[in-house]
This record gives structure tokens, sequence and C-alpha cells, in this order.
């Protein structure tokens, strides 16, 4: 099977030189399988790996070795650099000369494409069948950028280097429960549906200002403002989401702040509608955070906001680590009503990922329209 080479660094210690592998190898680490090993790291390095993985293998290790990071972690990833390398192919000259000569455009060219192949003759007796040292996919400097991006990185740069490139980038939040993708066709389709819903609620009432809280990577405010072209201020506690949010999603009638929510000040200012999403269960303060969702929403101002269905989808801490509770449908307009909302409609979605949102109030996810009478 093929070893790979990568270096790890753990808070100040020196860098750790870890074995890393593309299959079932004992005595290393599986390529896509760091994080088990390591966590908190604050510097990941690999060199010359992710060309020896298959496409879906390199991206479930980038994604493994973002969890391994430390908040303000970063990446580093030297890889041959494909566009380099089909020029120096094409001027390959392929003759009896090229071929025994190990400095050619000829042979070079195609090592770099398909890997040494020192195992691959099967008249030598280190012939391996398996091809550990044959290469799997191929990079250019902008298919690096769109997969550290997606990956979730910012501050992602990729330079080339000496006919190779040099990828880097910055984690800056935890993924959790968050999305986290640079365009909507990234994101999950059931978080999708709730903005889109939450639009359609929202365009006859012709709003000029929305509140979105706990707006994570801010897809959901782009969408609103994009649509009911108005002004939509997104809410996150956490700062790399707000910064990822700034550098993907700002536009004319975007504004993004990071603060808490039970903290957050807004002084006079008042919202035609307030959007949060998938919030409550993850607060202490239920009720104290819907209280002021009452006093930012103008009179007669509507407020969507979800939660799982406690009925169908049990509170589990092991399962759902990052929640403190989930609310029955009663539970959880009783809880509205408390705030001194009134509820106008009760709307689901019975699956938890693909998740139509439809009238009714037996799904996974519960969602109430209200109003501020």
């Amino acid at each position: 099977m093929t070893e790979l080479k990568l270096q790890v660094c753990i808070d100040q210690a020196p860098s750790v030189l870890v074995s890393v592998n593309a299959g079932q190898q004992s005595d290393s680490v599986l390529a896509w399988e760091l994080s088990r090993t390591y966590q908190n790291v604050r510097h990941i390095r690999l060199e010359h790996v992710l060309q020896y993985l298959t496409t879906m293998e390199a991206d479930t290790m980038l994604l493994d070795v973002f969890n391994a990071l430390q908040i303000g972690g970063t990446v580093e990833i030297l890889c041959e650099d494909f566009d380099a390398v089909v020029l120096q192919w094409q001027n390959a000259v392929w003759d009896e000369g090229s071929i025994r000569r190990p400095d050619s455009d000829a042979r070079q060219a195609f090592a770099r494409l398909f890997g040494p192949q020192k195992q691959g003759n099967p008249t030598q007796t280190n012939y391996d069948s398996g091809y550990p040292d044959t290469f799997k996919s191929a990079y250019n400097s902008a298919r690096l950028h769109f997969l550290l991006e997606r990956t979730g990185f910012t501050q992602v740069s990729v330079k080339a280097s000496a006919g190779g490139l040099v990828g880097q980038g910055l984690k800056t939040m935890q993924r959790g429960e968050r999305q986290i993708a640079n365009s909507l066709a990234g994101i999950r389709p059931d978080h999708i549906n709730r903005y889109t819903f939450a639009k359609e609620q929202l365009i006859p009432q012709q709003p000029s200002a929305v509140l979105d809280l706990a707006c994570g990577i801010g897809y959901g405010s782009a969408l609103l403002a994009d649509t009911l072209k108005c002004r939509v201020v997104g809410v996150d506690i956490d700062t790399g989401a707000i910064q990822y949010a700034r550098q993907h999603y700002a536009s004319e009638g975007t504004e993004f702040i990071q603060a808490d929510a039970r903290l957050l000040e807004l002084g006079t200012e008042t919202f035609d509608a307030v959007v949060s999403f998938e919030t409550i269960e993850h607060v202490a303060f239920d009720l104290e955070l819907l209280q002021k969702f009452h006093r930012v929403l103008r009179v007669g101002g509507t407020l969507i906001v979800s939660t799982p269905n406690q009925d169908v989808m049990p509170f589990d801490a092991e399962k759902f680590q990052y929640h403190i509770r989930h609310y029955t449908v009663e539970e959880f307009v009783s809880l509205v009503q408390a705030a001194g909302f009134h509820v106008t409609a009760r709307y689901q979605q019975k699956d938890p990922h693909g998740g139509v949102v439809e009238p009714g109030h037996e799904g996974a996810f519960t969602i109430l329209v209200c109003n501020k009478q």
C-alpha cells in the first residue's frame, strides 16, 4: 500500500513526521483518519501526498486535516502543478534517447503525471501489483484553491514554485454543525430549504430590514438579501464564521456582526422580520433570546424560527454534542408564546437532510411563523 509522510506540529512542540497510508496498513495512520490520533494541531504540512490518493480519498483527508487543526491552525500543501506538467508533456520528444535519459522531458513528464512507478515492473523482484507509487489524481492552482476553500479554510493562497504548487490555508472555525461552503451549491438542501421558505414568506411583506441570528457563514443572509432586495443583518458568535461570511457572502444588502446573542445590543433599531434557524436548542437562555427577538421586531413584524422536534428526533447528548435540549412541538409553541408572539402557522421538515418545508407538525424539524401583535 502507498505509504506517505506528512509533518504535524502540535502546540509549541517540534514538528512530528507522521507515516500515513492510502490503504489498510497497521503500522501507520490512514491518510483520512489523522484526527483520531492528533487533535488541536497548529500546523500540518502535506508534501506530495494528495496525488497518491483518489479524488474522494483526498477530499476526505482534507476534511480530516481541517478537523485535526486547532482554531488558528494552518495547512500547507505541496503538490505537482498539473498545468506545468501538461506543458512539459507537450514539449517532450519521444525517442530512444529520451526514454533512456532520466532528466528528459519525456521521462520527467511521465513521472509527474503518473508517479514514479518504481514497483511497477513485473520482471523485477520488488514488483507490486497494487501499484503503490502511482499517482491517482492531479491538481492545478484553481482546483487546489477551490478544494481548500470548500473544506473550510480561509486566507487561502496557492502559488507556483519550481514547477509545483504550494497551497496554504487558515482554520478560523470549527465545523461542528456548521455548513461551510463558498457557494450555495455546497450547502445541504435542508438548510437552503429553510431560507427559501423564509424568503417566500417574507416576499409579500416587502421588508426593509431583516435580522438573521445565528447566521453561520452567511449564505442564508445573502440569499435573503438578494431576493428581498433589503438590508439583512447576519449575527453569529463565531468570529471565524463571520470572517468567512464577509469574504464569501458579502453584498450590498448584507451586514455581518460578530456577537454573542445574549449580549447583542442593537440600540433602538427595529426589524421587519427576524429569522433564526436551529438556534434555541444550542442555548440555555431560550426564552430570553426569544424575548430579545420580540423587542427588536416592529409591531406587526414576523419571526420565523425552527428547532428539532423532540418527538421525532429525541435529544441525545452524545449524538447532539452541540445541543442543550430538544423541544416537542407544543413545548416550542408555548415557549414562543411566552415570549409574546402569536403563532400564525406551523411547518415541518420530515427529512432531516433533504428537508422540503411543508405544513404540519410531525417532521424532524419544526418551523414556526410568528407575529408580534
